[in-house]
């Protein structure tokens, strides 16, 4: 069946957990960490003290390629690290969307095993300013392997219904940007489930975030820069693919396609014709496409704040 879920609990992929002691949510500290893994696990024992030193009462870590034979060892040593191996293949949204039903503090900080933090500390007004903000995600400033910026920042360009991300180095604290650079960022928990976390149907990693990202901004939340966070490759930042694939169809009708009409919106029929012609599927398929996708715009109209146009036309970086 062709559905776009409309809430976080949508899927709920099968995994364990291993560490962690009792779940409490009574932590005074106002952010945990979700460290997703990937690659060689070489500098994840020495990441994990860090987050300990600087503060980070609750660590969650997310088994990207199944459950490591280490995890026993490092449990004993990190008791406060709770690990989460997936029995069942998801990508990088489930494992996010799992981590935060799992944590229990207001924001979480979300990040991978390849980078390291600049600074050996965060003040605690930094974390009073991350309550201030209020933003559904605040993203970081990342360098590469030999401490260049990335340009990670992204801006959209629309033209017609046609759109165009651009990124940029980052500029100026509170900076707006259009979604989180390599999922990066701390995250609002409870915003987060509001926006329903990353859609698990659209399976390219680059639109899944981009339709969080978008989502987000239609619905009237902010994803801003956090100048004082500051993240450090040990490499070189992986690659990604923008092809405007099949999941760019699906992004691109939940996001691009509808119309903000009064205090709502809604998916005009006549949009169907231009996904129905560059969605290279049958009629069929499309208009089932087109249909799932009506469906979600209709139960959530009111949840939208603004159309994409509107979001390209006012979009001032630094507003």
């Amino acid at each position: 069946m062709n559905t776009i879920p409309l809430t976080l609990d949508a899927r709920k992929p099968t995994y364990t957990v291993v560490g962690g002691g009792k779940r409490t949510c009574a932590d005074a500290f106002p952010v945990s960490v979700l460290l997703l893994n990937r690659g060689p696990r070489l500098y994840r024992a020495a990441l994990l003290q860090e987050l300990t030193h600087i503060g980070f009462e609750a660590v969650i870590s997310v088994e990207v390629a199944g459950e490591s034979p280490e995890i026993e060892g490092l449990a004993s040593r990190f008791p406060h690290t709770r690990f989460i191996s997936f029995k069942d293949e998801a990508g990088v949204g489930d494992f996010i969307n799992v981590g935060m039903r799992e944590a229990c503090s207001p924001f979480v900080f979300v990040l991978w095993n390849d980078m390291r933090l600049a600074t050996s500390t965060l003040s605690s007004r930094f974390f009073e300013r991350v309550v201030e903000l209020g933003a559904a995600c605040l993203v970081p400033t990342l360098s590469d392997g030999e401490g260049a910026a990335i340009p990670s920042i992204m801006h959209p360009a629309l033209s017609g219904q046609s759109l165009k991300v651009v990124p940029l180095p980052p500029r100026k604290d509170g900076e707006k940007s259009l979604l989180p650079f390599d999922w990066t960022g701390i995250y609002s928990r409870e915003k987060f489930i509001l926006l329903g976390g990353f859609d698990w149907t659209i399976a390219n990693p680059y639109w899944q975030k981009l339709d969080f990202g978008f989502r987000a901004w239609l619905w009237g939340e902010e994803i801003r820069y956090a100048q004082a966070l500051r993240l450090n490759y040990e490499g070189a930042p992986p690659s990604e693919d923008l092809t405007p694939d099949r999941d760019y169809g699906r992004f691109w009708l939940k996001n691009l396609a509808p119309a903000f009409r009064g205090d709502s919106a809604v998916l005009p029929g006549s949009r169907f014709f231009r996904y129905a012609f560059n969605a290279r599927k049958s009629p069929l398929a499309a208009l089932d496409d087109f249909r799932a996708a009506r469906t979600w715009v209709k139960a959530n109209a009111f949840r939208f704040r603004q159309d994409a146009a509107r979001v390209a036309d006012l979009w001032d970086p630094l507003s």
